[in-house]
């Protein structure tokens, strides 16, 4: 459904450039849901804006179906738009608080039709009853929900237009853990009832590994590991992957961090390292990492990892 193609986007700020994301390549299945995963500031959310058209790359090609969005007729952009959707992470702040929920759902409906008030009403109607609020929610006010009731009106809104694609950015990470695993059993409710496609960022590695069917590994702006979940969970090719697991807490006060764990610190965007830009922390750098930008290396079926370790790897 959704193609990412040497996606490349650079910041121009008072002290430099910052490469938040350099030639990022992935594929979004349809009807499956696409994570992203990586640390904060690895170019996730700039991805995201990207497809959602509120950032516009320097270089690469954005495909939904096949058509090139950039290119894309008025018409054909404006379809795009309507199909596209999205959830935040922060339902305190993406929820317009002087609005009463009827008009912040209505906003994306009006902006694509002019139904009657009578349709609005009902479809309004409708989308709460799907999220599972009562269609008296419409009357009131953002401060008069808790969190993750917020959350659920976020995806009403979302939902309005009966999209196909939905990018949920972090949307369970600012709710209590109490309530998260209800939103996500909505969500996969919502995605198995309407067909949705889903592309995800996450912190969460547990919840990713329940949540999505495929994964793409961001550090630093490039992708380093990608491929369906399960197979990139159970045997990670990339030092950067098997680091990001390996640092995943157990409920067991007797284990004990893999060796593989990351040390340092993430390098800046502003400066970063030359090669492999995992290099600095890798416990595996050898003579290429730090002068040659490897290719991603087939490691399986849909697998791919960027590392130099690969190259004379078997699949």
């Amino acid at each position: 459904m959704l193609e990412l193609a040497g996606i490349t986007k650079h910041y121009r700020t008072r002290n430099g450039v910052v490469r938040a994301v350099e030639d990022v390549s992935f594929t979004v299945p349809p009807k499956g849901t696409m994570a992203l995963v990586g640390e904060s500031g690895c170019g996730k959310t700039t991805i995201a804006k990207i497809i959602l058209q509120l950032e516009r790359p320097i270089s690469g090609t954005v495909r939904f179906e096949g058509a090139d969005i950039a290119t894309m007729s008025r018409a054909a952009l404006h379809a795009y738009r309507r199909q596209v959707a999205a959830v935040f992470q922060d339902p305190y702040s993406s929820l317009n608080p002087r609005l009463r929920v009827h008009r912040i759902i209505a906003e994306p409906i009006l902006a694509h039709e002019r139904p009657g008030r009578a349709a609005l009403d009902k479809r309004i109607a409708e989308v709460l009853d799907i999220v599972g609020l009562p269609a008296t929610a419409a009357t009131l006010y953002p401060h008069e929900f808790s969190g993750g009731q917020r959350q659920r009106i976020a995806i009403a809104r979302a939902l309005a237009l009966q999209p196909r694609l939905m990018v949920l950015d972090e949307p369970v990470s600012a709710l209590d853990v109490s309530i998260r695993a209800q939103v996500l059993n909505l969500l996969q409710d919502i995605q198995a009832e309407f067909g949705l496609t889903y592309l995800i960022i996450a912190h969460d590695l547990a919840l990713v590994e329940h949540f999505s069917s495929d994964v793409a590994v961001i550090y630093l702006g490039r992708v380093a590991e990608s491929g369906p979940t399960e197979p990139v969970f159970a045997n990670p090719r990339h030092p950067y992957t098997q680091a990001l697991l390996a640092a995943v807490p157990l409920p067991d006060p007797d284990h004990v961090l893999s060796e593989t764990a990351a040390t340092g610190e993430i390098a800046s965007a502003l400066n970063p390292p030359s090669g492999c830009r995992f290099h600095p922390r890798c416990p595996h750098v050898f003579a290429p990492c730090p002068a040659t930008v490897p290719p991603a290396y087939p490691a399986g079926a849909g697998h791919h990892v960027a590392c130099h370790l690969l190259k004379d790897s078997p699949a």
